[in-house]
């Protein structure tokens, strides 16, 4: 081979390009080779959006068994609370399920008391919890126990329990969405 004629795809040159010529060769077998990646890419487009067409309907059929196990799970939840006092959640088959406490809001009566009582009660946590425009931070307010919270006269309302499940972390409904949001363009057309 000559130092002005192209090399074989895959092989490399150690000596710089001889003339234009050949790096319009170069060029062009870069050219053809990403055009021939865009063709296997678009191949296998096409066989996925095939493979996906013939299990689009019961793939969708699962989604839809499995929204309905979830919520029949969580309305027995929801019935029997009572049998998550302890432990609160239970994971089962890698389903974690139970009951989770919820924040809640800070109540404060007259703020300024409360900042005042904080002050005396809390004094070395109070400029962490006291914004510099004398009001109190709800945020960090929320970290104290409900002890600290009774003595300078705050309470927490509507602190619920809130059904929760969750499946152990996998990749499957990322999974199912892509493949969903693949399915519905290929449906319109």
């Amino acid at each position: 081979m000559t130092p002005s004629t192209p090399r074989a795809s895959g092989a490399t040159s150690t000596a710089p390009p001889a003339s234009m010529e050949e790096i319009v060769a170069l060029a062009r077998s870069f050219a053809a080779a990403r055009e021939a990646t865009e063709a296997l890419a678009d191949d296998i487009r096409a066989l996925q959006r095939k493979a996906l067409s013939g299990r689009l309907r019961a793939l969708r059929s699962r989604v839809a068994e499995q929204a309905a196990a979830k919520e029949s799970l969580r309305a027995a939840i929801r019935a029997r609370p009572d049998l998550f006092v302890r432990p609160r959640t239970v994971t089962v088959d890698g389903i974690r399920f139970g009951l989770r406490k919820q924040p809640g809001t800070v109540s404060l009566g007259d703020e300024a008391q409360a900042i005042g009582r904080l002050r005396a009660h809390l004094p070395e946590r109070a400029q962490a919890l006291i914004r510099v425009s004398e009001s109190l931070d709800r945020k960090a307010l929320r970290r104290l126990g409900a002890a600290e919270l009774a003595r300078i006269g705050i309470t927490i309302e509507r602190a619920r329990d809130e059904v929760t499940v969750a499946a152990a972390s996998s990749d499957l409904d990322r999974v199912v969405a892509a493949l969903l949001d693949d399915a519905a363009p290929a449906e319109a057309a």
